[in-house]
């Protein structure tokens, strides 16, 4: 096929002109002709003939080197590039040209070099060239500088993150749908928000997969400091040889598991000994940093809360909204399908049936209701197999609540690793209401409506935005990333202050639910294994009494909260902590290599 191309394009050029005078302009115009019609075999054919005719022009390189480039010949392609700038020193678009090549061949460090020449050197394309760089600094990166200097040329600071379940991209739903519900899914939202921090700060950094299979990041990062915020469970710590290990981990209990709890023989499997493989410890909580220290973890453990840099609202939340602006937020939380919740263990099958019948999209759901005004809204977001949410508590505060207020609507978003599968009300009947010894309790209730539905990262905001109030009744905290996304968007918590959010849940920017601490019952020891450890308990009844509290509020009040709410993640996540905590850990980095 080739040579037909070949062939074809030499019958023209001998149709076109007597042999031996072709000139450079006819060739040239041929050359344009098929680069118009994307013929780059044909086009290829004249560029070499153009340079063999003018092998001084400089332009003439160029132009052939960007056919090289189309064809797929980039060392070829870099070599007339090469030709060219001999020729034409210094030109910022012969240099911009060798940066897009660099990028094609994978050597980003060239890339990110050629194109801060071309912008030194006043390339016209100034947004472009800063657009590039921007991008350079985003790539995810699987495959990791093979092209780095070292030596002297070593210099700056690189930053290397990794994540078991890898980066989600949360504006796709495949993406995030393939990962929600799924061992640890949430070390994937809290990395990031230390991109964001990366990207805000200018740090040069690269998400990577697997690092236990990379021999050595020196040989391949022409960086002097190399540093790994790997995002893993106490016990799944994975190493990045040749750069400074920090394990980004959160806890939620008052102390790791001991090896006496642990039932795999694993060589891996006890967490203080995982922990004390890296250089430093992390924590997004002073109660996680508490429970790793005082578990025995020798490594330097500090506070570093996941960056919450996105998605801030500018302005507090009005307690007083119409139904057009109810409905107009309700119609952007997708199409996905919400169900009421329906639980009688006796006759649980039919009502699965019953409730799956009852499917209706969230502006369907929120409009039904004959009130004058729209109803307030509560939301919680959680894994519906994550029994630390104390879910029960919640249900059956909100039917309690119900009865008195009963426009009220309570929404449960919840994620599951297989969607479609045992309906969402079986599911929740059997990991969130059954106790070990007790009946499960029958909940049927058209105000409290449940999905599993994937949203993005847009949709998610959304919802937020829909509610008035975030519900959360948990036993113990890493972090709780979904309540903080709540309040950076204004919504008012009705929260519990222990654990994580201790060091954010305050009167002043939440209704807050009174706890009390003791040890874990029969069900949460058996699920975490965790064997007189203490964690921290709500009643229904704080809980029905705190929402009551939030359903009175006036509008001054609400505001308050509310604007309080912003404030409060603003000031706690922002970037400011993991700046500290990084240039504190390249200054001991540097001191040690100096020494």
């Amino acid at each position: 096929m080739r040579d037909k191309i070949v062939g074809a394009a030499r019958r023209t050029v001998k149709a076109a002109t007597s042999p031996g005078s072709a000139t450079s302009h006819s060739l040239s115009t041929l050359a344009s002709a098929a680069r118009a019609r994307q013929d780059w075999n044909v086009d290829l054919y004249y560029r070499r003939l153009i340079c063999e005719k003018s092998p001084e022009s400089s332009g003439a390189w160029l132009q052939y080197g960007h056919t090289l480039k189309e064809t797929g010949f980039h060392k070829r392609a870099e070599d007339a590039y090469n030709r060219a700038l001999a020729l034409k020193p210094l030109d910022p678009e012969i240099i911009l040209q060798l940066g897009h090549l660099s990028k094609i061949m994978g050597r980003t460090r060239a890339a990110t070099a050629f194109f801060q020449e071309a912008r030194r050197l006043d390339h016209p394309d100034q947004e472009g060239i800063v657009f590039e760089l921007g991008l350079l600094k985003k790539t995810d990166n699987s495959q990791i500088f093979w092209d780095a200097p070292h030596g002297t040329e070593r210099e700056g600071l690189h930053v290397f993150l990794s994540v078991a379940v890898g980066r989600i991209a949360e504006n796709d739903k495949s993406a995030v749908g393939a990962s929600l519900g799924e061992s640890d899914y949430s070390y994937a939202f809290a990395m990031r928000g230390f991109l964001q921090a990366l990207e805000a700060l200018g740090i040069d950094h690269s998400v990577i997969h697997h690092p236990e299979y990379i021999a050595d990041i020196q040989a391949r990062s022409g960086a002097a400091h190399n540093i790994h915020l790997g995002f893993y469970p106490p016990e799944g710590m994975r190493l990045l040889k040749g750069a400074y290990n920090i394990d980004c981990c959160a806890w939620e209990f008052d102390r790791l598991r001991t090896p006496a709890e642990q039932t795999s023989y694993h060589a891996f499997a006890d967490p203080v000994t995982m922990l004390n493989i890296a250089d430093e410890i992390w924590a997004p909580s002073q109660a996680g940093v508490d429970a790793i220290t005082l578990s025995g973890v020798t490594r330097p453990v500090r506070l570093v809360s996941a960056p919450m840099l996105e998605n801030l609202a500018t302005q507090p939340r009005s307690p007083t909204r119409t139904w057009a602006q109810i409905d107009k937020v309700a119609s952007r939380v997708g199409i996905g399908p919400w169900q009421p919740m329906a639980i009688v263990p006796a006759i649980q099958p039919s009502l699965n049936l019953a409730a799956a019948s009852r499917r209706s999209s969230l502006r369907a759901v929120v409009q039904n209701s004959d009130a004058p005004q729209p109803p307030k809204i509560f939301l919680s977001v959680f894994n519906i197999h994550d029994m630390r949410k104390n879910a029960k508590a919640m249900v059956d505060a909100f039917m309690a609540v119900s009865v008195d207020h009963p426009d009220a609507l309570l929404l449960l978003k919840m994620s599951t690793p297989h969607r479609g599968g045992e309906p969402l009300n079986q599911i929740f009947m059997k990991e969130q209401l059954f106790t070990p010894g007790d009946m499960v309790p029958p909940v049927v209730s058209e105000r409290i409506w449940v999905t599993d539905q994937v949203l993005t990262r847009e949709e998610l905001n959304n919802l937020y935005d829909l509610s008035d109030f975030y519900l959360c009744t948990s036993y113990g905290e890493g972090q709780n990333l979904p309540l903080i996304e709540a309040m950076s968007r204004g919504v008012v918590p009705v929260s519990v202050d222990h654990t994580a959010m201790a060091d954010y849940i305050r009167e002043d920017n939440a209704i807050v639910i009174p706890s009390r601490k003791g040890a874990l019952d029969r069900k949460l020891t058996a699920r975490y294994g965790l064997y007189g450890a203490t964690t921290h308990y709500c009643s229904s009844d704080d809980v029905a009494a705190a929402m009551e509290q939030a359903i009175a509020l006036g509008d001054e009040a609400y505001g308050d909260l509310s604007r309080a709410a912003i404030r409060t993640v603003g000031e706690t996540f922002g970037a400011g902590s993991f700046d500290s905590a990084l240039k504190d850990v390249v200054g001991r980095m540097a001191a040690g290599a100096e020494a």
